[in-house]
């Protein structure tokens, strides 16, 4: 009889030892699992967070360099030897004179405000030819009767020829537009210049 009961307390603890191990393991596994799902989110958090901070930095970078190219438009001035090759670009814009007239270009096209020259207020430009530090275009068609010549003079140079002061701002590049007179219209009033009709570039 007590080897009996015996037997049936050894069985007891048996079982209740079996069940406390398969617990443990179910533990076990429930921490690594837990784990694993940790370092999983952790690692899927850290790559979403370097991917933000790759595209943040990829977007500066272009903004900065968009923002670096419009201010390099913006300060670029007339390109003389691209001028003289036909290649109009860096005069794009509107430029104004003291007198509220404008011209405003368009790759190699010219329009010009209130009544223009002989009615016409559209010209394309032609025949770029450098003279006295001048670079001086035509009107096509050429306006009636005596033609139109744009004179342009670029930022820090003066026309060097029929003028003893130049009239106009050197600080800037500057147009005058004429059909005789050629560079004595950059002098001052006094020499008969008139350098009041020059205009510069809006800023």
């Amino acid at each position: 009889m007590k080897y009996l009961k015996f037997l049936l307390l050894a069985s007891l603890t048996g079982i209740i030892l079996v069940g406390c191990t398969n617990n443990s393991s179910k533990t076990t596994d429930s921490s690594k699992e837990k784990s694993s799902q940790v370092s999983s989110s952790s690692a899927i958090e850290s790559t979403a967070s370097s991917s933000k901070t790759t595209s943040s930095t990829s977007a500066e970078s272009h903004t900065a360099a968009t923002n670096s190219s419009e201010k390099q438009n913006v300060t670029t001035g007339l390109v003389e030897e691209a001028i003289l090759n036909n290649d109009y670009s860096s005069l794009n814009g509107t430029w104004t004179n003291s007198n509220g007239y404008q011209l405003t270009f368009n790759n190699g096209s010219v329009t010009l405000s209130g009544e223009g020259v002989g009615g016409a207020t559209e010209f394309s430009l032609s025949k770029p030819e450098k003279q006295s530090n001048v670079i001086f275009l035509s009107f096509d068609p050429a306006p009636a009767p005596n033609g139109m010549n744009l004179m342009l003079a670029l930022k820090g140079t003066s026309p060097s020829e029929g003028i003893d002061t130049d009239g106009t701002d050197s600080n800037y590049d500057r147009i005058i537009m004429g059909n005789n007179g050629g560079t004595t219209l950059f002098a001052t009033k006094e020499n008969g210049g008139i350098p009041d009709t020059a205009y510069y570039r809006e800023k």
